[in-house]
């Protein structure tokens, strides 16, 4: 039976796929009909009845979008009938709208608009007020919502229902009367509520952050890619008198399908910061001044040299961060070690061990077909907020079956199993499950029900936090097990702690891989960022060079950063801001945003996207690759031999690392950075990342100050009540890293057995109570009043 279908659209025959909606099947033979409650990535619902058109054979017009095409089937989108219904349905919407048009944020970009000039009489015939409704809705975080304007397409409630699939969105009263509002009555609290502003037809919803700031003509735009987190979605950034006012989806259907979170959205306002840093300081007594970058140079360049003298070039480490481009990251680790002669250079500032796994590629699509999905100790939609989206439809839409494994239960709506297992646990749990499974029963203990899952599955797909190797070498015995059940497939993706980590590790910014995963000989490799935060603190490093990474809030040994950083002779600092780290600085270079860098990034499941420079550096600000450049040459050394040979050099190296499309993973490390955890006694402490959270961009972005997560002490209701503790006291944490005080959260999600702490709160870095482990048993003690007092 053929998958194609034939008919005639006003009078021309187009050929679709059987069962395309008849809006869809228009557009293809280039003729529109007009919509306002249809859109191609929600289901059809004909509430607006803007797009009625005949049908022969029906006794009345029907609508488009709740209509498939059907073999011989004849339609006319443009009869008079069509005609008058459609002037009726947008006289009927501005009965009450109001003409705000020269003050609504979507003028120049309204569907309301372009229909009502292209369908809609030139005059009305109302001649009483329009009701009054209010007009600057606080919805949420990010959104403002005219309650005048809104025509209750109900597209954003759609899209609440049926992308994100959490249930906020409702409409409530009846008739003339209805309205939109949050199911709880509370703010609009969701990660991706910004695009519901996209997907309103008129200017109903509208952003705090471009609230009354242009129109579409009064801007230019480029194409770029969101640096928030390692999915890499695709955006357009819109730019007015220089300045970035907004960034909006520009779709990539096999990345983001063509949604935004709302940190990729809304977290720009940093770019235009007044307190970027936008020219070298550098340090005088105890005081960070102002400096040429001549001098700023000169100064790096003749301390490096003094201490290669003195003491030789591996007395001098690279730390770069993730936030780099490809080429960037590749410069950073040739000016260490072809240029300054050092072999230590590292990339991981925080917890992550490994970006990626050769053994296991697997991609954003796989999560549309997988039948298994196992997220192992890692909360996606704080890592890998739209790629989540991927793996709710999953299981909500599709049947496939979700399981959180760990000590980090995210709290979905959607049908899951939970297997929580604690840190130490984790490891051997998962050998368990892929035990019962080579051995035919399910009997695994806790973690039997992944054993079960995999039995019924074909297709897997681990989602997995690339920190405890332990753990990861468990997964490789469970998909082997699973791979060997026979016609199976499964793939592995690890969300970068920081945009580029896949590709900086590709890059070599690594103490033990070159360029292209190539390994270094093992007496000839550096130290990692834990041996070199030590080696620093204990006087044997002399000087630091930082691009890039906020490591006093990022690893995980606090005390260890603060000392190092306090004890390093010489440090420089490359970044945006005067961030924790850069006030420890003798030298601090500005950077650029990444709006205003050309290069690469390489998201979590491999893919190179280009990235080119929309808006100016701002200041004395320059890329990190220039700077990179610039301190090459101030030694007296040239870093590339011109810039078309390095992009020359650069395309033999992805060409080499992405054949198909995709860069290669790197090999399984042979060693971990850092032990797992500590023994003791008391409580697990968990550190759980928050999408606003970090000593980033987010930190400095003014638009951001009211959603950063708090530091707060995380507790199952069982251990509250052992501890004899509940919402709004106070405690003291006690771990081998030292102590911090922090108000208590009684919370059903938590792991019993656990107490979970937001990583990057501005409020407290619970990095302070970790000593150089990814997890720490924890003492409690409840704080009194007299204590507090």
């Amino acid at each position: 039976m053929s998958d194609m279908v034939t008919l005639t659209i006003d009078g021309r025959q187009v050929q679709v796929p059987k069962g395309m909606g008849l809006v869809e099947a228009a557009a293809l033979a280039g003729i529109e009909i007009p919509v306002f409650c249809h859109h191609p990535k929600l289901e059809p619902v004909g509430v607006c009845r803007m797009c009625l058109v005949e049908v022969e054979g029906q006794r009345k017009p029907v609508p488009a979008c709740t209509t498939k095409a059907a073999e011989g089937m004849v339609v006319k989108t443009n009869t008079p009938v069509v005609q008058h219904l459609r002037q009726g349905v947008i006289e009927f919407l501005l009965l009450n709208h109001p003409l705000d048009c020269p003050v609504c944020d979507k003028g120049g970009e309204c569907p309301l608009q372009d229909n009502t000039f292209k369908y809609g009489l030139p005059t009305s015939r109302l001649s009483v007020p329009k009701m009054k409704k209010r007009k600057a809705v606080d919805l949420g975080n990010f959104i403002i919502l005219d309650e005048e304007r809104c025509i209750l397409c109900r597209r954003c409630t759609r899209f609440d229902r049926e992308i994100a699939l959490e249930g906020n969105l409702v409409v409530v009263e009846r008739a003339h009367e209805n309205l939109i509002r949050t199911a709880s009555g509370d703010s609009y609290d969701s990660y991706f509520s910004g695009n519901t502003i996209e997907l309103c037809p008129v200017g109903a919803l509208t952003s705090k952050n471009y609230r009354f700031k242009g129109r579409p003509w009064d801007m230019s735009s480029a194409p770029s890619v969101c640096t928030a987190c390692p999915v890499g979605c695709n955006v357009r950034l819109d730019f007015r008198f220089g300045e970035l006012a907004r960034v909006v989806s520009r779709e990539h259907p096999d990345v983001d399908g063509g949604w935004l979170c709302d940190r990729g959205r809304f977290n720009y306002k940093y770019a235009n910061a007044e307190n970027r840093i936008t020219q070298p300081l550098m340090r005088r007594g105890d005081e960070l001044v102002p400096v040429s970058w001549t001098e700023a140079l000169m100064e790096i360049a003749n301390r490096f040299r003094t201490i290669a003298r003195d003491h030789g070039a591996d007395a001098i480490g690279f730390i770069g961060g993730g936030q780099l481009t490809n080429e960037e990251a590749y410069l950073f680790q040739k000016l260490a070690r072809d240029v300054v002669g050092t072999p230590h250079v590292d990339h991981r500032v925080g917890r992550q061990q490994v970006a990626s796994w050769n053994k296991y590629g697997g991609r954003l699509v796989d999560l549309d077909d997988a039948d298994v999905i196992l997220v192992v100790d890692v909360l996606p939609a704080e890592r890998m907020p739209v790629a989540d989206l991927r793996i709710r439809r999953a299981a909500q839409r599709r049947g496939a079956a979700l399981l959180t494994v760990g000590a980090r239960q995210q709290e979905y709506r959607v049908p899951h199993t939970r297997v929580p297992l604690l840190p130490s646990e984790l490891a051997a749990g998962i050998r368990q499950a892929a035990a019962a499974l080579a051995g035919g029963d399910d009997k695994a203990g806790a973690a039997a029900p992944i054993a079960a899952a995999l039995r019924q599955g074909r297709k897997a797909v681990v989602v997995w936090g690339g920190e405890d190797l332990a753990v990861g070498q468990a997964i490789d015995q469970l998909l082997q097990a699973f791979l060997g059940l026979g016609d199976r497939s499964a793939g592995v993706l690890i969300p970068g702690e920081q945009a580029n980590s896949r590709g900086a590790e590709a890059m070599g910014v690594r103490p033990d891989r070159l360029p292209g995963h190539r390994p270094v000989a093992p007496d000839q490799a550096g130290m990692d960022t834990g041996r070199m935060l030590q080696a620093a603190a204990a006087g044997t490093l002399k000087a630091l060079y930082i691009a890039g990474a906020n490591i006093a809030e990022t690893f995980p040994h606090g005390t260890l950063v603060a000392k190092a950083l306090r004890q390093v002779p010489f440090l420089v600092v490359q970044d945006m801001f005067l961030t924790e780290t850069a006030r420890c600085a003798d030298v601090v270079l500005p950077a650029a945003p990444f709006a205003a860098k050309r290069g690469t990034y390489t998201n979590l499941e491999g893919r190179v996207q280009e990235v080119a420079p929309a808006m100016a550096a701002g200041g004395e600000s320059r890329s990190d690759g220039d700077a990179f450049l610039a301190i090459a040459e101030a030694l007296g050394k040239k870093l590339i031999p011109s810039r078309r040979e390095f992009r020359q050099e650069l395309e033999r190296l992805l060409g080499e690392l992405a054949a198909d499309g995709f860069m290669a993973g790197a090999p399984w490390p042979a060693e971990a950075m850092a032990p797992a955890g500590a023994a003791g006694d008391g409580l697990v402490l968990v550190p759980v990342d928050r999408l606003y959270g970090g000593g980033g961009t987010a930190r400095f972005d003014p638009g951001f100050r009211s959603v950063q997560p708090r530091a707060e002490a995380l507790f199952h209701p069982v251990d509250a009540a052992t501890l004899g503790v509940q919402d709004g006291d106070t405690v003291t944490l006690q771990a081998a890293g030292g102590d911090m005080t922090l108000p208590v959260r009684v919370a059903p999600n938590v792991v019993p057995g656990t107490v979970q702490v937001p990583w990057g709160a501005p409020d407290g870095a619970v990095n302070r109570l970790l000593a150089g482990t990814l997890w720490a048993k924890v003492q409690v003690r409840k704080r009194v009043l007299e204590e507090v007092g």
